[in-house]
């Protein structure tokens, strides 16, 4: 197995990968020329590297983020008192600390081309970006905890979970290469050489805008409770995990405002719960050599419930799913995987695959406006969080899924 690289190791390949692109281009300009095949096949090489290396930079930058450095913290920030601070000063009276979270995400999402929704709104980084300060060298350094959202979220995604990649804090769109490989024919000694140049294809990642409502109750705000401040950040994480979770594993439609899922354009009939059928998605990663890197099933709970207590042959030993794994693979449920009303049975989704190949990106900050007029009568204060995503596979091949008959429909 190859030694993976270092970030050093990577910026250097990036930097050399840079400078025979551009010998390349400046050859041709010199000349006055087009490129040649050859030259176009490895300048298209270069540039999909150069993709992979950016991604593998942006996500080796987000696990050291988590990883911190040695510190004190001292200082922590409450998004409770934030609440409470923006309902009753109207946003204009935030403490100091309030103030620098909030200058932070503002900057974020600026960073990443999205304008804030309001001049009054809480603008939270998704990552612990800490601010580090010492009075003097070395002085304990003293840390400013602003909000931890990411390692939560990452724990809640089922799809982090199955091992999905994702790169946060991106700025402008991301081009994701797909190049198909050249190919090569025998060919009689005389004759033609066929044109052996492989295609490229790629997909844009762009920022989409995921909205979610959470409603608390006023007297729950008041409360100056560790166990309300956890509450709160947990239900923040999930409004974002549960509809990002559902709309990856989801069926809708295509849309410019979200993107699709696994099973957006599936249109195979549903299938009873087999073991030929649970091989027969393994074959299909596998015939698209895919079957490697973070391979895994995800199914809806029901079909979990179901596999554990299903044979994988009539009078055989062994059921479909043992030991949360299926075929020596891990095997992880969520609701949030498509669902329907089938024509005879209600029917659920299972998918396999190399989940590595699918990317989940987070632009900004998440930003939330406090609306303590509607539900006034009630003593609620509604929380509306925006937040910027997308995901994308980067080989469809990657994933294979499939409808499973659950019980029947009620009459």
């Amino acid at each position: 197995m190859a030694k993976e690289k270092s970030k050093v190791e990577l910026m250097d390949e990036k930097k050399k990968l840079q400078e025979r692109a551009s010998t390349i281009t400046g050859s041709a300009r010199a000349e006055q020329r087009m490129l040649n095949k050859d030259e176009e096949k490895e300048l298209g090489e270069i540039q999909c590297r150069l993709a992979d290396i950016n991604i593998e930079i942006a996500m080796r930058d987000s696990e050291n983020q988590q990883k911190g450095n040695p510190h004190v913290t001292n200082q922590t920030f409450s998004l409770r008192k934030a609440i409470l601070e923006m309902i009753d000063t109207d946003g204009h009276g935030y403490s100091e600390r309030t103030k620098q979270m909030n200058a932070l995400g503002y900057s974020l999402l600026e960073k990443a081309g999205q304008s804030p929704r309001s001049s009054r709104g809480l603008y939270i980084p998704v990552e612990a970006r800490a601010n580090m300060t010492a009075k003097s060298p070395g002085d304990t350094l003293i840390e400013t905890d602003f909000l931890d959202i990411l390692t939560p979220l990452r724990d809640r995604l089922v799809l982090s979970q199955a091992g999905a990649s994702m790169m946060t804090g991106l700025v402008g769109n991301i081009d994701i290469p797909d190049y198909s490989g050249s190919t090569a024919e025998w060919a009689d000694e005389n004759a033609d050489a066929a044109d052996g140049a492989g295609t490229f294809t790629k997909k844009t990642m762009k920022p989409k805008r995921l909205t979610s409502i959470l409603t608390v109750s006023r007297q729950l705000l008041v409360q100056d409770s560790l166990g309300v401040e956890q509450l709160l950040r947990a239900d923040l994480v999930n409004a974002v995990a549960s509809k990002l979770e559902a709309t990856v594993l989801g069926g809708h439609t295509t849309s410019a405002e979200k993107p699709d899922g696994l099973f957006t354009g599936f249109s195979e009939a549903a299938v009873d719960m087999s073991w030929a059928g649970i091989v027969d998605l393994e074959t299909n990663v596998d015939v698209a050599n895919a079957l490697m890197g973070n391979t895994a099933y995800i199914m809806h709970t029901k079909l979990f419930g179901k596999g554990k207590t299903t044979l994988k042959s009539t009078g055989v030993a062994g059921y479909l799913i043992e030991n949360e794994s299926t075929n020596g693979y891990k095997a992880l449920r969520t609701n949030a995987v498509f669902n329907k009303k089938g024509s005879t049975n209600q029917e659920y989704g299972i998918v396999f695959g190399n989940w590595a190949d699918l990317l989940i990106g987070q632009w900004g900050a998440l930003d939330l406006m406090i609306d303590p007029y509607t539900k006034a009568e009630q003593a609620f204060v509604r929380i509306i969080v925006n937040s910027y995503w997308d995901a994308v596979p980067r080989r469809n091949g990657s994933f294979a899924k499939a409808l499973i008959k659950g019980e029947l429909n009620a009459d």
